[in-house]
């Protein structure tokens, strides 16, 4: 994103605006991280880049709450996951457990 340092924020896309927001919220260094689908957008070094920012959060003992739809992301970066369904839990607890919960139910 450095070299759209010049660019209004105005004419970002979308991936470059959550990119931005991802990397302020990261600096600040908070106690609670709210993520949602931020590993869904940008090219494949801000995914790596994004997975460590992770990794050394959860190191440091930090709460993460990470929103996502990839049940990759989920199975390696979460020690609990929440299935929601129409806005209500429906399952919480190991994320292995969630997972196979999801992809065993009956989903229209």
């Amino acid at each position: 994103i450095e070299k759209f340092a010049d660019t209004k924020i105005k004419n970002f896309s979308s991936g470059m605006y959550a990119r931005l927001a991802f990397s302020i919220s990261i600096q600040i260094n908070p106690d609670i991280l709210l993520i949602d689908e931020i590993l869904a957008v940008g090219d494949i070094n801000f995914v790596k880049k994004s997975y460590n920012e992770f990794l050394k959060f959860r190191e440091m003992d930090k709460t993460i709450i990470f929103v996502s739809h990839s049940l990759d992301h989920i199975k390696n970066l979460c020690d609990r996951a929440v299935l929601l369904d129409s806005g209500k839990i429906e399952i919480i607890g190991n994320p292995q457990k969630v997972i196979e919960h999801y992809t065993n139910a009956n989903r229209t």
